[in-house]
């Protein structure tokens, strides 16, 4: 057995070299000036994306990751873009909103693919991915009947203020999304080993993951940007809005009685999680389809729930509808009670109220009523 080793060694050896310089030799693989060149382009169109960090080449991670979206994983990435229809525009409201750069929506991308129930092996959950305890921190509720972090607005504006206050602590992007992913305190220990702010220099001491998660965020972003390069075409999704909900609401009830598909309004509300909106003094959003969304109107104005009629070019119509249904909203805004609205006439003292105030304000604003 002993002189067989030599043999077998030699063997080995003779068989790497012969792989090694076929695979060399081989017309389909890229030489290193292509690879150069593909890679020179990829980084050209990233810096053209306006990114809060700076690009000033990609690694082969970032390569592999662009591939994935693009090529291998093509049939999810158009899915992605379907919901992303939906959902940027959300997420650079709220960006704007708190004069942050609308660039970071593509974070969403790299943590969830804009699954909007997407849960991780950790538990991190949501569009964001964002941990129960640091939900929590940022005034989301989570538990057994609710959890915000899978509501599309209040997450949205939990992680731009998350990643604000770590732009505020670090000042540095790269520092700040590294701390995103894993914590602002591991990030502070990585600064404290490598005795500098210098991201290149404390990437190394960051947990694996970390060290390519703003890889990660620039291979999404080009993904979004570049994909028709690529030949991709985003799914089409139907068109969904939203209606304010501020007293119990079983969705099943809604589904029924609205005539939307159960599994849709589950869909669409995962936060939700035993299936009924809970009582809020200040009213979660129910997501339902846009097209259903005057039925579901007209649903809850027979409900003990307060309605808003978003406001139109058509201001008339708006008034004219809840004259029909028997409710003044000038008497909700100045006080009146809701049992008195449709069997009680203007006093004397109301109509001097009312006459005494600027009232035209009034047309201006989105009508109410409380049913």
């Amino acid at each position: 057995m002993s002189k067989l080793r030599p043999v077998l060694r030699q063997l080995l050896i003779l068989l790497l070299v012969t792989v090694t310089y076929t695979l060399q030799a081989s017309p389909n693989s890229p030489s290193n000036s292509q690879v150069e060149r593909s890679r020179a382009k990829i980084v050209n169109r990233v810096q053209q994306l306006d990114l809060p960090l700076k690009v000033a080449t990609t690694d082969d991670f970032t390569d592999r990751k662009i591939n994935e979206y693009l090529e291998l994983g093509h049939r999810s990435t158009e899915r992605m873009l379907g919901r992303a229809n939906q959902y940027f525009p959300v997420f650079e409201y709220y960006l704007r909103k708190h004069h942050m750069p609308a660039s970071l929506k593509y974070l969403a991308v790299a943590e969830s693919m804009l699954v909007p129930g997407a849960v991780s092996p950790v538990s991190a959950a949501g569009l964001w991915q964002l941990m129960p305890e640091t939900a929590r921190e940022m005034g989301l509720r989570v538990d057994s009947i609710v959890d915000e972090r899978l509501d599309l607005y209040r997450s949205t504006e939990a992680a731009v203020l998350m990643l604000k206050r770590l732009h505020g602590e670090f000042g540095d992007w790269h520092l700040a999304l590294a701390a995103y992913n894993c914590g602002n305190g591991r990030v502070r220990k990585a600064i404290r080993l490598a005795g500098t702010k210098q991201y290149s220099k404390v990437q190394a001491f960051l947990p694996g993951e970390t060290q390519r998660y703003v890889a990660s965020y620039v291979a999404a972003a080009y993904a979004v940007n570049y994909y028709g390069d690529h030949g991709l075409i985003p799914y089409e999704l139907e068109g969904t809005d939203y209606v304010m909900v501020h007293r119990y609401m079983n969705l099943a009830k809604v589904a029924r009685e609205c005539d939307v598909r159960i599994a849709t309004l589950r869909r669409l509300n995962p936060n939700f999680v035993r299936g009924y909106v809970p009582s809020n003094v200040s009213g979660y959003r129910l997501r339902i389809p846009s097209q259903k969304k005057q039925e579901v109107q007209h649903f809850l104005w027979g409900r003990p729930n307060l309605v808003e009629l978003p406001r139109t070019e058509d201001l008339p119509a708006a008034h004219a509808t809840a004259a029909m249904m028997g409710y003044d909203p000038q008497m909700i805004l100045l006080g009146v009670s809701a049992e008195r609205l449709l069997f009680k006439r203007p006093s004397w003292a109301f109509q001097s109220l009312r006459d005494g105030l600027l009232m035209n304000f009034y047309d201006s604003y989105q009508a109410l009523a409380l049913a």
